[in-house]
């Protein structure tokens, strides 16, 4: 095992995700990756949830994986304000910092899908797509 690569390969993670999010702060991104991460892994049914982990560097696995339980059924939201608000209340510490408006979480949101979507295959991302509800706008 070779943790120096595993992490170099988180950071590089990290780093182009500050690009999709157009901050320069590390641990902001970090934060916002994770908080959304959990909601869509709290969002989607487990087995979707779990080929999205197997899309993750090592160490963001554990992130993602941090606090899981698993359950039979997803958590329900059918409307795009309703994720919104989910998605912030994932951010406990933060959540006013890193998301003063429901704007905030909405831009934050679009940028860290538009990033999966460039670290994914087509089909993945796809299927992660279809697996939020039709209400909650993803990028194509």
């Amino acid at each position: 095992m070779n943790f120096e690569n595993y992490q170099k390969e988180a950071k590089t993670w990290l780093h182009e995700l500050c690009d999709y999010l157009g901050i320069e702060d590390e641990q902001k991104a970090a934060r916002i990756f994770r908080v959304v991460l959990h909601a869509i892994r709290d969002r989607i049914p487990a087995g979707e949830a779990i080929h999205l982990a197997a899309q993750l560097p090592i160490i963001w696995k554990g992130i993602y994986f941090d606090g899981f339980t698993l359950h039979a059924e997803p958590i329900r939201i059918r409307h795009e304000k309703e994720w919104l608000e989910f998605i912030r209340s994932k951010d406990t510490f933060a959540g006013n910092a890193d998301f003063p408006t429901l704007d905030h979480v909405h831009y934050a949101f679009q940028d860290v899908m538009k990033f999966l979507r460039s670290r994914m295959s087509e089909g993945q991302y796809n299927q992660l797509a279809h697996s939020l509800h039709s209400n909650i706008s993803v990028p194509a």
